[in-house]
Formats: structure tokens, sequence, C-alpha cells
């Protein structure tokens, strides 16, 4: 050992040399250790952040497509259903039409039911009275023959 005594610019000396040659080698080599594990780890969450993002990019555009179809899809059931609610609205008009047809065509049915009733009902009265006359004759020249008969017999 030295001979020099110890004084505080000397253990001050001895400090930063151990530190320059002993400690600070060391703390470089695992600081740069460190950085090259830090490093790679970042290059490696940065590179599958990529892949995600390239994935989800490629998903992005296959809805956009999917939604086009389903939008286009849509549009032209849109289309048809304009075209049903006119068609629609025709048929309502019609069924009304041919609704108020109907109820015309059974008033006047039942107005010529009642005037066939009120015909038949005047033609069966005189009809009868000629049926009930014509009976009448009948049975007098029934009457007639037999007495006829009866004289030809004697």
């Amino acid at each position: 050992m030295s001979d020099q005594p110890v004084t505080l610019a000397v253990l001050t000396t001895a400090l930063v040399q151990f530190h320059r040659e002993i400690v600070l080698p060391d703390l470089q080599k695992v600081v740069e250790a460190s950085e090259g594990r830090l490093r790679n780890e970042m290059h490696g969450l940065h590179d599958s952040l990529l892949q995600k993002l390239a994935k989800l990019e490629t998903e992005y555009e296959f809805l956009k497509v999917g939604l086009a179809r389903v939008e286009g899809r849509l549009e032209r059931i849109d289309q048809r259903l304009d075209g049903m609610d006119g068609r629609l609205v025709a048929l309502e008009t019609l069924y009304r039409e041919l609704l108020a047809a109907v109820n015309r065509l059974e008033e006047r049915l039942s107005r010529v039911e009642r005037q066939v009733d009120a015909i038949a009902a005047e033609e069966k009265d005189p009809l009868r009275a000629e049926v009930a006359d014509l009976r009448r004759r009948v049975d007098s020249l029934q009457a007639q023959v037999r007495t006829l008969e009866g004289r030809l017999d004697r």
C-alpha cells in the first residue's frame, strides 16, 4: 500500500477510478443487454401490432364490401316495396270499385226478385181462378158425358 495519507481528494479519486474501471463497465454491459432485449421486445411488439393492423384493415375492407352488398340489396328491396305499395293502392281502389259494383248488383237483384215475386203473385191468382174454372167445366163435361153414356146404354 502506498504511504499517502487518506484524504477526501484521494478517496474521491479512488472512488472515481473504481467507478470507471469496475462499476461503469458492468453497468454498461447490463444496460446494453437490457437495451437489446428491450429493443427486440419493442420490434416484436411493433411487428405483431403491424400484423394485427393489417388483419384489421383486411377485415375492414371485407366489411365495406359486405356492407355495400347489403345496402344494394336493401335499396332493391325498398324499390320493390315502393312498387308493391303502388300496386296495393291500385288493388284497394279496384276492390272498393268491385265491392260497390257487387252492392249495386245485389240491390238490382233484390229489386228484380221483388218484381218477379209481384208478377208471380199477380199471375197466380188469375191462373188459379182459370184452373178452377177449367176444372168445373171439365167436371161439368164429364157429368154430361156420363149422362150421355147412360142414355146410350139404355
